[in-house]
C-alpha cells in the first residue's frame, strides 16, 4: 500500500513539473546548423555556459523567441553552445560571447545593439524584411509615421542615378533605419510638399527634411546624419555612430530609466524640458550645426567620461572625438530652457573651459578610475566570488613573501672560520702522524747543524 501511495505521489509530482514548464520558442542547435544556416531567416545566439553576459541574456532571449514567433513565424530563433560545438564558433569566427548574428539567405548580419527584447525584435524584423519597402497607400504611411521612429523615404521612379545611390545606402543601413519608397504623391500627407522629383526625405516626428544635392556631401553622408531623431536614446552601441554621423558635440542628459517614465518625478519634468531644448536647437541656425541632443539611461557612460560618480538627473556636453566634456555651472533643478541654450552658446563661443581630453595624464587617470570602478562593482554584485578571486592569489603571494622575508639566510662565522685552538690541535696531530712515519736513521747532523753522509 505504501509503495502504491509513493508511486502515485511521484507520478503527480512529475505531472505538475511538466505542466509548469513553459514551452520554449528557442531552438537548441548543434553543429548541423552550419548545413542549414543559408536557408531562410535565422536569429542565432552563440554563447558559452560560463559567460556571465550570456546568463543575463538568457531570459531576454526566451522573450525574443516568443515575440518573434507571434510577429513573424518565418524567423527561427536559436542558440548554439560553442563550448560543445567549437567548430561552429571557428567557422563563424566568433571572438566573444555572446555573439548574435542574423542569417538572411546566406548573408550574415552581426548585431551590435542593445541587448533588450524590443531592440532585438526590431533588429530581426528589419533584417528579415525587404531592404526598401514600398508604400502603397496613405494609411500605410500614417501607420509608419505613428511609430515615431525616423525613416528615409524615396519619392520617384527607379531609373535614375539617385535611386541607385539610395538603394546602395539602404543595403548598408536597412537593419538600423527604415527605408521606404513610393512614386505616388497621393500616398503622402498634405503637409509634405515637394518641389522636385525624384527626391529623398528624412521623415521625423512632426516634420521632414528634404535632401538637397551638394558636391561636398553625397547622399550617404546626408542619410547618416539625418536618420537620427532630435532627442534619441544614446547607448554604448550607438554613441560612436551618432557622433561620427552628425559630426557634432553631444548634449547628454543622464536620467534614471524608471523615474523618466513617472510624470510625477523631477526627472520626468527635466526630460520634457530637454525635449523642448532639442526642438529649439534644431531650429537655431547657429546651434544646430554644433550640437546633437540625446539622453542616457543610467550613469555608466557618464561616469566613465567624467571620471566621477554622477547623480541622476544630470547634464553634460561631450566632444567624443577629443573626449573633452563640459559641465554646467548652474544646478540642474534650477535650469530652464533659456539657461541650457545659454550654456550651449558659451561652449560654441569658446568661453566655457573644457575638461578631460586625451592627454597621457587623463588617460592614466581614466584607466585607474575604470579599474577601481570595475573592482568595486564586482565586490558589490558578487562579493563572495570576488573575494575568492582576489583573496586566494593575494593570500598565496603573502605567504610566499612572508616566508622569504622571515627566513634566516645568515651563516655562522664558526662554519667558515673554525676556532684557532681547533686549528692548532689539528696541525699538531698531523705533525705527530708525520713524525711517526719518518725514518731519521739515514740522516745525522753534526754539532754545527750540517748533514753528513755515513
Amino acid at each position: 500500500m505504501k509503495v502504491k501511495l509513493i508511486s502515485l505521489f511521484l507520478l503527480l509530482l512529475l505531472c505538475f513539473v511538466n505542466s509548469s514548464k513553459v514551452p520554449s520558442a528557442v531552438l537548441e542547435l548543434n553543429d548541423k546548423f552550419l548545413d542549414v544556416k543559408d536557408q531562410g531567416f535565422w536569429l542565432i545566439k552563440l554563447y558559452a555556459p560560463w559567460c556571465a553576459h550570456c546568463k543575463r541574456l538568457a531570459p531576454v532571449w526566451e522573450h525574443v523567441g516568443h515575440a518573434l514567433a507571434d510577429k513573424n513565424n518565418l524567423i527561427k530563433v536559436g542558440k548554439v553552445d560553442c563550448t560543445r560545438f567549437s567548430n561552429v564558433a571557428h567557422k563563424l569566427k566568433v571572438s566573444g560571447y555572446p555573439t548574435i548574428i542574423f542569417f538572411r539567405n546566406g548573408i550574415q548580419i552581426p548585431y551590435e545593439g542593445e541587448r533588450s527584447k524590443e531592440a532585438l525584435v526590431d533588429f530581426a524584423i528589419k533584417s528579415a524584411g525587404p531592404v526598401v519597402q514600398s508604400i502603397v497607400s496613405r494609411t500605410q504611411f500614417d501607420e509608419i509615421r505613428r511609430s515615431k521612429d525616423p525613416f528615409i523615404l524615396y519619392v520617384g521612379g527607379d531609373s535614375n542615378e539617385l535611386w541607385a545611390e539610395y538603394e546602395e545606402v539602404a543595403g548598408q543601413l536597412f537593419t538600423q533605419t527604415g527605408f521606404y519608397r513610393t512614386d505616388q504623391l497621393k500616398h503622402l500627407p498634405s503637409d509634405i510638399k515637394l518641389d522636385q522629383r525624384p527626391t529623398v526625405l528624412a521623415v521625423k516626428p512632426g516634420y521632414y527634411v528634404q535632401y538637397v544635392k551638394k558636391e561636398d556631401e553625397p547622399l550617404s553622408d546626408w542619410i547618416k546624419r539625418e536618420r537620427w531623431a532630435d532627442f534619441p536614446l544614446i547607448s554604448a552601441s550607438n554613441i560612436h555612430d551618432i557622433s561620427e554621423n552628425t559630426n557634432k558635440k553631444l548634449v547628454l542628459s543622464v536620467v534614471d530609466p524608471v523615474e523618466r517614465l513617472d510624470p510625477k518625478t523631477e526627472t520626468s519634468r527635466l526630460q520634457k524640458m530637454f525635449e523642448e531644448v532639442a526642438v529649439k536647437v534644431r531650429k537655431d541656425p547657429e546651434l544646430n550645426p554644433e550640437f546633437q541632443l540625446g539622453f542616457l539611461e543610467g550613469t555608466d557612460i557618464a561616469n566613465s567620461v567624467v571620471m566621477a560618480r554622477l547623480d541622476t538627473p544630470n547634464l553634460f556636453v561631450l566632444n567624443l572625438s577629443s573626449y573633452e566634456f563640459y559641465l554646467p555651472d548652474d544646478k540642474l533643478n534650477e535650469s530652464t530652457v533659456d539657461s541650457v541654450l545659454t550654456f550651449l552658446r558659451t561652449i560654441k563661443s569658446g568661453h566655457s573651459q573644457p575638461l578631460g581630453g586625451r592627454s597621457w595624464s587623463q588617460r592614466i587617470r581614466r584607466m585607474i578610475f575604470e579599474l577601481v570602478t570595475n573592482v568595486s562593482d564586482m565586490f558589490y554584485h558578487q562579493p563572495i566570488l570576488t573575494t575568492c578571486l582576489f583573496g586566494v592569489p593575494i593570500a598565496f603571494f603573502s605567504i610566499i613573501t612572508y616566508s622569504l622575508c622571515s627566513s634566516d639566510f645568515s651563516v655562522d662565522r664558526d662554519e667558515i672560520y673554525p676556532d684557532e685552538d681547533d686549528l692548532d690541535d689539528e696541525d699538531d696531530g698531523k705533525y705527530l702522524r708525520n713524525s711517526e712515519n719518518t725514518d731519521f736513521s739515514e740522516l745525522e747532523e753534526d754539532s754545527d747543524g750540517h748533514e753528513k753522509a755515513e
